[in-house]
This record gives C-alpha cells, structure tokens and sequence, in this order.
C-alpha cells in the first residue's frame, strides 16, 4: 500500500476547488458561479475516485449531497458564501461524528484507519485481536477520536467565521490555508503521538525480566 496516497489524494481535494475558483476569476466570472466550478471541481473529483474504485464511500457521498443541498441554498438566497460554507460543514459534520463516537467508546477513526489499510489482512487481524484483549490499544483510537473531532469543528469555526467576516475572494483562500494548517497539525500531532506510543511499548518490553533459563 502506497502510506503517501491519502495524504496526495487529500491534496488533491483541498486544491482543486480553490484553484478553480481563482481560476474562473481571473478568467472574470462572478463570485457564485466561480464558487459553483469550484464545487462542481470537488464533486468530479469524488465522482473520478469513485469510478477508480468502483465504489462511493460515505465520505464522497456526504461531499456530493452537501454540495447539492448549498448550491440549492445558495441560489434561493442569493448569498455566495452558502456555498462558501459547504466544506467547513462537512468538516464540522466529521468532527462531531468522531466526538459522538468517542463518547460512546466507539471510535469511528478506528473502522476508517482499517479501510485505509483493507488489503492489510494479517494486519487486520492482530489488531482486531488487540482491539478484544487490550484496552490500551482501545485508548489509542479513543483520545485520537478525541483530539481530532475538536480539530475539526474549531476548524469550522474559524472557517465560518473568516467566510462572513472577510470578502469572498479572500474568504475562499484564507478558508483553504486555515483547512490545510488544521490538517497539518492534526497530522503531526498523530505522527507524534504514535511515536510516543510506540517508545513507551519499546520501553516496556525492554523492562521485562528475562526469563530463566532452562539448565
């Protein structure tokens, strides 16, 4: 498995609609319908992966109806920055998912780390089996949970609040830079973390008493 595809595909997904937006400026369109490519920019994306996978997943199906239901919005009122809004409130969405299931000590980043890692099956398996016999490896998934949901819904905070607060062209960079900071200290932090994680099982392991030899 290429470990560098989601962090490209991520990318990719970021980029594309504000690059397109600005593009269709440049080119001199209105803010709404330089807003409409972009997002219509991020619904060919899903539908490209899609197609390459020969499957929607959740997260491409919640993007593609978000997109429908704030372009239907955004006509009717008029406003731009409805569909502005459409990304911070797909993240927003996620972070209260990850919280609501941290809450329940479910952790839903758990069931998306292993569709990352589908092909993986003997990894698959000896974590199923610690995720039944260990429950620190249970906390792991639940304080990432944690950390992650309140990521993204102050991440969507700050982005609803840049989108009314500044002019829309503005608005839609400034929106991307605050997604893609987020994204990298959300990241890193995880990087860390797992780093901790793996020196205290090495630390522990280190400490057990050798066992006696047989004479």
């Amino acid at each position: 498995m290429d470990k560098s595809a989601p962090l490209r595909g991520l990318l990719w997904d970021i980029g594309l609609p504000t690059a397109a937006y600005y593009a269709c400026r440049w080119a001199g369109a209105e803010a709404w319908p330089a807003l409409v490519a972009g997002g219509a920019t991020a619904l060919a994306r899903v539908g490209f992966v899609a197609a390459t996978r020969r499957r929607l997943d959740g997260i491409g199906a919640v993007v593609a109806a978000t997109f429908a239901l704030m372009l239907a919005l955004s006509a009717l009122t008029g406003d731009p920055r409805v569909l502005l809004a459409r990304e911070p409130l797909v993240s927003g969405s996620l972070g209260l998912v990850l919280l609501g299931s941290y809450l329940l000590g479910r952790p839903v980043l758990y069931g998306l780390v292993r569709r990352l890692n589908a092909d993986r099956t003997e990894l698959l398996a000896r974590w199923d089996e610690l995720w039944r016999t260990r429950p620190s490896f249970r906390r792991v998934f639940t304080l990432m949970s944690l950390v992650w949901g309140a990521g993204l819904l102050t991440e969507a905070a700050a982005r609803i609040c840049l989108i009314y607060l500044l002019p829309v062209d503005t608005a839609t960079g400034a929106s991307t830079l605050v997604q893609l900071a987020a994204i990298v200290l959300l990241g890193g932090w995880s990087l860390w973390y797992r780093g901790r994680r793996l020196r205290t099982a090495a630390g522990s392991a280190a400490a057990r008493p050798e066992a006696p030899r047989a004479r």
